[in-house]
Protein backbone atom coordinates (compact mmCIF):
# COMPACT_ATOMS: atom_id res chain seq x y z
CA UNK A 1 0.00 0.00 0.00
CA UNK A 2 2.84 2.24 0.88
CA UNK A 3 4.50 1.58 -2.51
CA UNK A 4 1.23 2.30 -4.33
CA UNK A 5 0.87 5.65 -2.61
CA UNK A 6 4.46 6.44 -3.37
CA UNK A 7 4.01 5.60 -7.09
CA UNK A 8 0.80 7.68 -7.24
CA UNK A 9 2.58 10.60 -5.65
CA UNK A 10 5.44 10.31 -8.15
CA UNK A 11 3.00 10.24 -11.06
CA UNK A 12 1.18 13.36 -9.80
CA UNK A 13 4.51 15.05 -9.29
CA UNK A 14 5.55 14.09 -12.81
CA UNK A 15 2.28 15.45 -14.26
CA UNK A 16 2.48 18.68 -12.26
CA UNK A 17 6.18 19.27 -12.79
CA UNK A 18 6.74 17.96 -16.30
CA UNK A 19 3.59 17.26 -18.30
CA UNK A 20 1.57 20.38 -17.53
CA UNK A 21 4.49 22.83 -18.03
CA UNK A 22 5.37 21.01 -21.25
CA UNK A 23 1.80 21.39 -22.51
CA UNK A 24 1.75 25.08 -21.51
CA UNK A 25 5.13 25.75 -23.13
CA UNK A 26 4.16 23.77 -26.21
CA UNK A 27 0.85 25.61 -26.48
CA UNK A 28 2.62 28.92 -26.04
CA UNK A 29 5.15 28.05 -28.74
CA UNK A 30 2.34 26.96 -31.04
CA UNK A 31 0.48 30.23 -30.52
CA UNK A 32 3.64 32.25 -30.98
CA UNK A 33 5.28 30.54 -33.92
CA UNK A 34 2.76 28.61 -36.02
CA UNK A 35 0.34 29.86 -38.64
CA UNK A 36 -2.45 27.87 -37.01
CA UNK A 37 -1.80 29.51 -33.63
CA UNK A 38 -1.60 32.97 -35.20
CA UNK A 39 -4.86 32.42 -37.07
CA UNK A 40 -6.61 31.31 -33.89
CA UNK A 41 -5.22 34.22 -31.85
CA UNK A 42 -6.18 36.83 -34.48
CA UNK A 43 -9.64 35.33 -34.78
CA UNK A 44 -10.18 35.63 -31.02
CA UNK A 45 -9.05 39.25 -30.87
CA UNK A 46 -10.90 40.36 -34.00
CA UNK A 47 -14.14 38.75 -32.85
CA UNK A 48 -13.98 40.31 -29.38
CA UNK A 49 -13.02 43.80 -30.59
CA UNK A 50 -15.63 43.72 -33.36
CA UNK A 51 -18.37 42.76 -30.93
CA UNK A 52 -17.64 45.30 -28.21
CA UNK A 53 -17.11 48.25 -30.61
CA UNK A 54 -19.71 47.27 -33.23
CA UNK A 55 -16.99 47.86 -35.82
CA UNK A 56 -15.04 46.18 -38.55
CA UNK A 57 -11.61 45.25 -37.15
CA UNK A 58 -8.49 44.04 -38.98
CA UNK A 59 -5.21 42.98 -37.35
CA UNK A 60 -2.04 42.29 -39.31
CA UNK A 61 -0.17 40.23 -36.73
CA UNK A 62 -0.28 39.45 -32.98
CA UNK A 63 2.72 38.71 -30.77
CA UNK A 64 1.83 36.68 -27.68
CA UNK A 65 4.29 37.82 -25.00
CA UNK A 66 2.80 36.11 -21.96
CA UNK A 67 -0.73 35.52 -20.63
CA UNK A 68 -2.49 38.89 -20.56
CA UNK A 69 0.25 40.68 -22.51
CA UNK A 70 0.15 41.06 -26.31
CA UNK A 71 1.55 43.22 -29.08
CA UNK A 72 -0.74 43.95 -32.05
CA UNK A 73 0.59 45.17 -35.40
CA UNK A 74 -1.24 47.07 -38.16
CA UNK A 75 -4.59 47.44 -36.41
CA UNK A 76 -7.42 48.98 -38.48
CA UNK A 77 -10.85 49.92 -37.15
CA UNK A 78 -13.59 50.87 -39.60
CA UNK A 79 -17.31 51.58 -39.51
CA UNK A 80 -19.21 48.33 -39.89
CA UNK A 81 -21.89 49.72 -42.22
CA UNK A 82 -19.98 52.11 -44.49
CA UNK A 83 -16.50 50.59 -44.23
CA UNK A 84 -15.06 54.09 -43.54
CA UNK A 85 -11.70 53.89 -41.76
CA UNK A 86 -11.89 55.38 -38.26
CA UNK A 87 -8.29 54.91 -37.16
CA UNK A 88 -5.18 52.85 -37.79
CA UNK A 89 -2.33 51.94 -35.42
CA UNK A 90 0.96 50.41 -36.47
CA UNK A 91 2.04 49.00 -33.08
CA UNK A 92 -0.19 48.47 -30.03
CA UNK A 93 0.94 46.92 -26.76
CA UNK A 94 -1.85 45.55 -24.55
CA UNK A 95 -1.50 44.55 -20.91
CA UNK A 96 -4.64 43.00 -19.40
CA UNK A 97 -5.07 42.99 -15.63
CA UNK A 98 -8.06 41.95 -13.53
CA UNK A 99 -9.92 45.31 -13.57
CA UNK A 100 -7.71 47.46 -15.78
CA UNK A 101 -6.27 47.26 -19.28
CA UNK A 102 -3.38 49.46 -20.42
CA UNK A 103 -2.96 50.19 -24.12
CA UNK A 104 0.24 51.79 -25.48
CA UNK A 105 -0.02 52.96 -29.10
CA UNK A 106 3.19 53.81 -30.93
CA UNK A 107 1.60 55.75 -33.82
CA UNK A 108 -2.10 56.46 -34.32
CA UNK A 109 -3.35 57.59 -37.72
CA UNK A 110 -6.75 59.32 -37.94
CA UNK A 111 -8.21 59.75 -41.44
CA UNK A 112 -9.51 63.01 -42.89
CA UNK A 113 -12.69 63.13 -40.81
CA UNK A 114 -13.81 66.20 -38.77
CA UNK A 115 -12.75 65.67 -35.14
CA UNK A 116 -16.28 66.19 -33.79
CA UNK A 117 -17.66 63.49 -36.09
CA UNK A 118 -14.78 61.15 -35.22
CA UNK A 119 -15.31 61.73 -31.51
CA UNK A 120 -19.05 61.23 -31.83
CA UNK A 121 -18.44 57.95 -33.67
CA UNK A 122 -16.37 56.71 -30.74
CA UNK A 123 -19.08 57.87 -28.35
CA UNK A 124 -21.50 55.59 -30.18
CA UNK A 125 -19.14 52.60 -30.30
CA UNK A 126 -16.72 52.73 -27.38
CA UNK A 127 -18.69 54.53 -24.67
CA UNK A 128 -21.76 52.45 -25.47
CA UNK A 129 -20.02 49.50 -23.81
CA UNK A 130 -21.56 48.80 -20.41
CA UNK A 131 -19.03 46.21 -19.22
CA UNK A 132 -17.26 47.44 -16.08
CA UNK A 133 -13.60 47.94 -17.00
CA UNK A 134 -10.97 50.67 -17.02
CA UNK A 135 -8.76 51.37 -20.04
CA UNK A 136 -5.63 53.54 -19.87
CA UNK A 137 -4.36 54.61 -23.27
CA UNK A 138 -1.10 56.39 -24.13
CA UNK A 139 -0.22 57.41 -27.70
CA UNK A 140 3.26 58.34 -28.83
CA UNK A 141 2.53 60.05 -32.17
CA UNK A 142 -0.78 61.02 -33.75
CA UNK A 143 -1.10 61.71 -37.49
CA UNK A 144 -4.17 63.73 -38.46
CA UNK A 145 -4.23 63.85 -42.29
CA UNK A 146 -5.07 67.53 -43.01
CA UNK A 147 -7.46 68.01 -40.09
CA UNK A 148 -7.75 71.48 -38.44
CA UNK A 149 -5.58 70.26 -35.55
CA UNK A 150 -1.99 70.22 -36.77
CA UNK A 151 -0.85 67.74 -34.15
CA UNK A 152 -1.77 65.97 -30.94
CA UNK A 153 1.35 65.82 -28.81
CA UNK A 154 1.77 63.81 -25.61
CA UNK A 155 -1.73 62.40 -25.86
CA UNK A 156 -3.03 60.26 -23.02
CA UNK A 157 -6.52 58.89 -22.52
CA UNK A 158 -8.44 56.98 -19.90
CA UNK A 159 -11.69 55.14 -20.52
CA UNK A 160 -13.88 54.15 -17.59
CA UNK A 161 -16.66 51.78 -18.61
CA UNK A 162 -19.54 51.00 -16.25
CA UNK A 163 -23.16 49.87 -16.19
CA UNK A 164 -24.65 53.34 -15.65
CA UNK A 165 -22.11 55.77 -17.18
CA UNK A 166 -19.03 55.41 -19.40
CA UNK A 167 -16.42 58.15 -19.54
CA UNK A 168 -13.53 59.09 -21.82
CA UNK A 169 -10.88 61.57 -20.62
CA UNK A 170 -8.20 62.86 -23.02
CA UNK A 171 -5.24 65.16 -22.31
CA UNK A 172 -2.87 66.45 -24.96
CA UNK A 173 -0.33 69.20 -25.56
CA UNK A 174 3.28 69.85 -24.61
CA UNK A 175 2.64 72.68 -22.16
CA UNK A 176 2.53 72.45 -18.37
CA UNK A 177 -1.29 72.63 -18.47
CA UNK A 178 -2.49 70.46 -21.40
CA UNK A 179 -5.81 70.49 -23.22
CA UNK A 180 -8.41 68.43 -21.35
CA UNK A 181 -11.48 66.85 -22.92
CA UNK A 182 -14.00 64.65 -21.14
CA UNK A 183 -16.83 62.76 -22.81
CA UNK A 184 -19.41 61.08 -20.56
CA UNK A 185 -22.27 58.88 -21.71
CA UNK A 186 -25.20 58.02 -19.47
CA UNK A 187 -26.63 54.64 -20.46
CA UNK A 188 -29.97 54.69 -18.68
CA UNK A 189 -32.99 56.21 -20.39
CA UNK A 190 -32.98 58.93 -21.53
CA UNK A 191 -29.45 58.37 -22.80
CA UNK A 192 -27.41 61.57 -22.83
CA UNK A 193 -23.81 62.53 -23.62
CA UNK A 194 -21.91 65.39 -21.96
CA UNK A 195 -18.85 66.98 -23.57
CA UNK A 196 -16.56 69.08 -21.37
CA UNK A 197 -13.57 70.92 -22.85
CA UNK A 198 -10.97 73.00 -21.01
CA UNK A 199 -8.11 74.49 -23.02
CA UNK A 200 -6.17 75.59 -19.90
CA UNK A 201 -4.66 78.66 -21.55
CA UNK A 202 -3.94 76.91 -24.88
CA UNK A 203 -5.54 77.98 -28.16
CA UNK A 204 -7.64 75.50 -30.14
CA UNK A 205 -8.68 76.10 -33.79
CA UNK A 206 -12.36 77.03 -33.79
CA UNK A 207 -12.91 74.83 -36.86
CA UNK A 208 -12.32 71.85 -34.60
CA UNK A 209 -15.31 72.82 -32.46
CA UNK A 210 -17.67 73.97 -35.22
CA UNK A 211 -19.72 70.74 -35.58
CA UNK A 212 -20.37 70.70 -31.82
CA UNK A 213 -21.75 74.27 -31.65
CA UNK A 214 -25.54 74.81 -31.56
CA UNK A 215 -25.29 77.63 -34.15
CA UNK A 216 -22.94 77.54 -37.17
CA UNK A 217 -20.46 80.42 -37.05
CA UNK A 218 -18.25 81.72 -39.85
CA UNK A 219 -15.21 83.20 -38.11
CA UNK A 220 -12.42 82.44 -40.59
CA UNK A 221 -9.84 79.70 -40.89
CA UNK A 222 -7.41 81.19 -38.33
CA UNK A 223 -9.84 81.75 -35.44
CA UNK A 224 -8.88 80.07 -32.16
CA UNK A 225 -10.68 79.40 -28.87
CA UNK A 226 -9.22 79.55 -25.38
CA UNK A 227 -11.60 78.80 -22.53
CA UNK A 228 -14.09 76.15 -21.47
CA UNK A 229 -17.35 74.80 -22.78
CA UNK A 230 -19.85 72.14 -21.84
CA UNK A 231 -22.40 70.55 -24.15
CA UNK A 232 -25.07 68.02 -23.21
CA UNK A 233 -26.90 66.30 -26.04
CA UNK A 234 -28.61 63.13 -27.22
CA UNK A 235 -26.04 60.50 -28.35
CA UNK A 236 -25.36 60.67 -32.06
CA UNK A 237 -26.62 64.23 -32.58
CA UNK A 238 -24.55 67.21 -31.47
CA UNK A 239 -27.41 69.62 -32.26
CA UNK A 240 -30.44 67.73 -30.97
CA UNK A 241 -32.00 69.38 -27.89
CA UNK A 242 -28.57 70.56 -26.84
CA UNK A 243 -27.73 72.23 -23.52
CA UNK A 244 -24.63 74.34 -24.07
CA UNK A 245 -22.55 76.83 -22.09
CA UNK A 246 -19.22 78.46 -22.88
CA UNK A 247 -16.87 81.22 -21.80
CA UNK A 248 -13.44 82.23 -23.03
CA UNK A 249 -11.60 84.15 -25.74
CA UNK A 250 -11.87 83.76 -29.52
CA UNK A 251 -8.95 85.35 -31.40
CA UNK A 252 -8.19 86.03 -35.07
CA UNK A 253 -11.84 86.48 -36.11
CA UNK A 254 -11.95 87.58 -39.75
CA UNK A 255 -14.56 90.35 -39.84
CA UNK A 256 -15.34 89.82 -43.54
CA UNK A 257 -16.26 86.18 -42.73
CA UNK A 258 -18.43 87.12 -39.74
CA UNK A 259 -20.23 89.99 -41.54
CA UNK A 260 -20.75 88.26 -44.87
CA UNK A 261 -22.80 90.15 -47.44
CA UNK A 262 -24.24 88.49 -50.56
CA UNK A 263 -22.66 90.78 -53.17
CA UNK A 264 -19.40 92.27 -51.94
CA UNK A 265 -16.99 92.59 -49.05
CA UNK A 266 -18.04 95.38 -46.69
CA UNK A 267 -15.44 95.15 -43.93
CA UNK A 268 -11.85 94.00 -43.44
CA UNK A 269 -9.71 93.35 -40.38
CA UNK A 270 -9.39 90.97 -37.45
CA UNK A 271 -11.09 91.05 -34.07
CA UNK A 272 -11.02 89.33 -30.69
CA UNK A 273 -14.14 88.21 -28.82
CA UNK A 274 -14.07 88.02 -25.03
CA UNK A 275 -17.01 85.69 -24.46
CA UNK A 276 -18.29 86.31 -20.95
CA UNK A 277 -21.26 83.96 -21.15
CA UNK A 278 -23.07 81.89 -23.76
CA UNK A 279 -25.98 79.69 -22.64
CA UNK A 280 -28.26 77.49 -24.74
CA UNK A 281 -31.01 75.24 -23.33
CA UNK A 282 -33.01 72.71 -25.37
CA UNK A 283 -31.43 74.10 -28.53
CA UNK A 284 -32.70 77.62 -27.75
CA UNK A 285 -30.21 80.37 -26.94
CA UNK A 286 -30.92 82.04 -23.61
CA UNK A 287 -28.08 84.50 -23.17
CA UNK A 288 -24.91 85.67 -24.94
CA UNK A 289 -22.66 88.46 -23.67
CA UNK A 290 -19.13 89.63 -24.29
CA UNK A 291 -16.81 92.25 -25.78
CA UNK A 292 -15.55 92.52 -29.36
CA UNK A 293 -12.30 94.45 -29.87
CA UNK A 294 -10.19 95.00 -32.96
CA UNK A 295 -7.62 97.26 -34.51
CA UNK A 296 -6.77 98.43 -38.02
CA UNK A 297 -9.05 97.64 -40.94
CA UNK A 298 -11.58 99.27 -43.23
CA UNK A 299 -15.34 99.41 -43.65
CA UNK A 300 -17.35 100.22 -46.80
CA UNK A 301 -18.83 103.73 -46.56
CA UNK A 302 -22.06 102.63 -48.26
CA UNK A 303 -22.66 100.08 -45.50
CA UNK A 304 -22.36 102.57 -42.62
CA UNK A 305 -25.85 104.16 -42.86
CA UNK A 306 -27.50 100.72 -43.07
CA UNK A 307 -25.45 99.44 -40.12
CA UNK A 308 -26.21 102.51 -38.00
CA UNK A 309 -29.93 102.25 -38.75
CA UNK A 310 -30.35 98.54 -38.03
CA UNK A 311 -28.29 98.59 -34.84
CA UNK A 312 -29.64 101.99 -33.74
CA UNK A 313 -26.17 103.53 -33.47
CA UNK A 314 -25.04 107.13 -33.82
CA UNK A 315 -23.30 107.84 -37.11
CA UNK A 316 -20.72 110.42 -36.06
CA UNK A 317 -18.44 110.81 -39.06
CA UNK A 318 -19.59 111.20 -42.66
CA UNK A 319 -16.28 110.39 -44.33
CA UNK A 320 -15.75 110.53 -48.07
CA UNK A 321 -13.61 107.42 -48.77
CA UNK A 322 -15.33 104.42 -50.35
CA UNK A 323 -13.36 102.26 -47.92
CA UNK A 324 -13.22 104.08 -44.60
CA UNK A 325 -10.17 103.09 -42.51
CA UNK A 326 -10.60 102.50 -38.81
CA UNK A 327 -8.06 102.07 -36.03
CA UNK A 328 -10.20 100.56 -33.27
CA UNK A 329 -13.37 98.54 -32.59
CA UNK A 330 -14.84 98.24 -29.12
CA UNK A 331 -18.33 96.82 -28.68
CA UNK A 332 -19.73 95.41 -25.46
CA UNK A 333 -22.90 93.40 -26.15
CA UNK A 334 -25.50 91.62 -24.09
CA UNK A 335 -28.32 89.56 -25.62
CA UNK A 336 -31.26 87.63 -24.21
CA UNK A 337 -34.74 86.91 -25.64
CA UNK A 338 -35.97 90.37 -24.60
CA UNK A 339 -33.44 92.08 -26.88
CA UNK A 340 -29.83 93.18 -26.96
CA UNK A 341 -27.74 96.20 -26.06
CA UNK A 342 -24.53 97.55 -27.58
CA UNK A 343 -22.04 99.73 -25.73
CA UNK A 344 -18.87 101.42 -26.91
CA UNK A 345 -15.67 102.36 -25.12
CA UNK A 346 -16.16 102.90 -21.40
CA UNK A 347 -13.14 105.07 -20.60
CA UNK A 348 -10.67 107.48 -22.17
CA UNK A 349 -11.27 110.27 -24.65
CA UNK A 350 -13.75 108.31 -26.80
CA UNK A 351 -16.35 107.04 -24.34
CA UNK A 352 -19.31 105.52 -26.20
CA UNK A 353 -17.38 105.00 -29.45
CA UNK A 354 -17.86 101.59 -31.13
CA UNK A 355 -15.91 102.22 -34.36
CA UNK A 356 -13.11 104.78 -34.43
CA UNK A 357 -11.36 106.51 -37.37
CA UNK A 358 -7.79 107.85 -36.91
CA UNK A 359 -9.36 111.33 -36.77
CA UNK A 360 -12.25 110.52 -34.46
CA UNK A 361 -15.42 108.42 -33.91
CA UNK A 362 -17.36 106.84 -36.79
CA UNK A 363 -20.10 104.93 -34.93
CA UNK A 364 -21.22 105.48 -31.34
CA UNK A 365 -23.65 103.79 -28.99
CA UNK A 366 -27.02 104.90 -27.63
CA UNK A 367 -26.70 103.89 -23.96
CA UNK A 368 -30.42 103.67 -23.21
CA UNK A 369 -31.39 101.71 -26.34
CA UNK A 370 -32.54 98.09 -26.18
CA UNK A 371 -32.84 96.53 -29.65
CA UNK A 372 -35.76 94.11 -29.82
CA UNK A 373 -34.72 90.68 -31.04
CA UNK A 374 -36.53 87.53 -29.91
CA UNK A 375 -33.85 85.11 -31.18
CA UNK A 376 -30.09 85.20 -31.49
CA UNK A 377 -30.40 84.59 -35.24
CA UNK A 378 -32.41 87.80 -35.53
CA UNK A 379 -29.65 89.65 -33.75
CA UNK A 380 -26.85 88.15 -35.88
CA UNK A 381 -28.70 88.77 -39.12
CA UNK A 382 -29.19 92.47 -38.53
Amino acid sequence: MKHKSHRLFNRLLFIAGIVIPTIVIGGTLMVRHTDLGQKWLKGQWIEQLSQVTHSRVEIGHIHFIQPGKYTLEDVRIADRESGQLICRANHVQVNQLDEETTVDVHTLQIPNTPPAIWMNWWNEHLLAITESRQLKVSIGLTLLNDLPLEQLEHLAAQVDLADDTSQLTINWGNKQQPFALQLSRKHRHPATTTLLLQTNGNELPIETLAPALPTPLQLGSNATFNGQLISKYAPGQFTSDVDFAAEGVIKQIELNEFFQQPQEQVISGNATLQLNRAICNNNQWKRVSGVITGESGWIARQWLPQLASKLQLRWLGDLQEDQVPFEAIHCEFNWDPSGFTLRGETEGAHVGTILRHPNGPILGDRPDTVIRSATLDDALNR
